[in-house]
């Protein structure tokens, strides 16, 4: 049903003159009285009384034509909140941000996302806290809108850098490494390691690494969670390798923490997008905000 034709039928009615209707629309009488035909062959049905001996159309409605203004002014009403609702979620005053946010590294992300939540308070944060495998799964899946990954190399993939951390070594306070400057990987191949979740990348990276190295690790568990994980090293369960920004809020006098040198492995996070999909307001938005503020992100001091 032609949209424009029920609002010439609302505007005759309320103008109670198909002239007036006509000027108001900025449309000529002859088209007005097309407009009101051709929606009447379309129904099978006359909305307006027709005048003596059939040669005037009256602006009276039929008993029908006053059911179908009453439905033609719900649709109009309907149509006007799509386009509100449209406006609100191109101004912001409406809608969703869904983010992937890794345990390692949600935490971190806490200024920005307080920032974009006090800037839009209207829009609905959402959060998809799974490793970062997962999360590149998902933003290819169209299933968030934006994530952050440890790395990746799908084309369809947009991101913007915003944390590079290098690894290191923590252990036992009275562990063997506490008389060390610094440890490379294959040092480490009798040791016990605290790995993380096998949907972390960081999990994936470090295998690898030391696969090159001619070892296997051996594991003693997987966490998701790095206080945890730190809590088990302080208990002499094993080692782990941890960000540096990490071990940088553990309170050295109860660990040993050394720097991981003459390794690729460094812990560089960024925030990504699917560039297959148009993007939202809110996610606009927020890329903004991280594009602006990467310096913040991190503990708050």
């Amino acid at each position: 049903m032609d949209i424009k034709a029920l609002k010439i039928f609302v505007q005759i009615v309320q103008s109670q003159s198909f002239t007036l209707a006509a000027e108001y629309m900025f449309v000529t009488q002859p088209t007005v009285s097309k407009a009101i035909s051709l929606l009447e062959n379309e129904l099978g049905t006359a909305l307006f009384k027709k005048g003596e001996a059939g040669r005037k159309r009256e602006i009276e409605l039929t008993y029908t034509g006053e059911l179908i203004y009453q439905h033609a002014l719900k649709i109009l009403a309907e149509q006007k909140k799509i386009y509100e609702t449209l406006e609100d979620i191109k101004q912001l005053k409406k809608g969703k941000l869904t983010l992937g946010l890794p345990p390692l590294g949600s935490v971190l992300l806490t200024p920005l996302i307080a920032m974009f939540h006090k800037q839009y308070p209207n829009i609905e944060l959402s959060f998809l806290e799974v490793g970062s495998n997962t999360i590149e799964q998902a933003i290819l899946a169209k299933k968030i809108d934006v994530g952050i990954l440890l790395s990746h190399l799908n084309p369809v993939l947009a991101t913007i850098p915003i944390i590079d951390s290098p690894l290191y070594l923590l252990a036992a306070k009275d562990s063997y490494w506490k008389h060390h400057e610094a440890v490379v990987l294959s040092d480490l191949r009798e040791e016990s390691f605290l790995l993380y979740d096998d949907s972390f990348t960081l999990n994936h990276l470090i295998l690898q690494a030391a696969q090159l190295e001619g070892f296997q690790p051996k594991i003693v568990c997987k966490s998701s969670q790095w206080d945890f994980i730190a809590k088990l090293v302080e208990f002499s369960m094993g080692v782990a390798l941890l960000p540096k920004i990490y071990c940088d809020q553990l309170d050295a006098s109860r660990f040993t923490i050394i720097p991981l040198i003459n390794t690729p492995l460094r812990w560089t996070l960024s925030m990504a997008w699917n560039t297959s999909v148009p993007m939202t307001s809110a996610t606009q938005a927020w890329l903004k905000i991280v594009e602006q503020h990467k310096q913040q992100i991190g503990f708050k001091k």
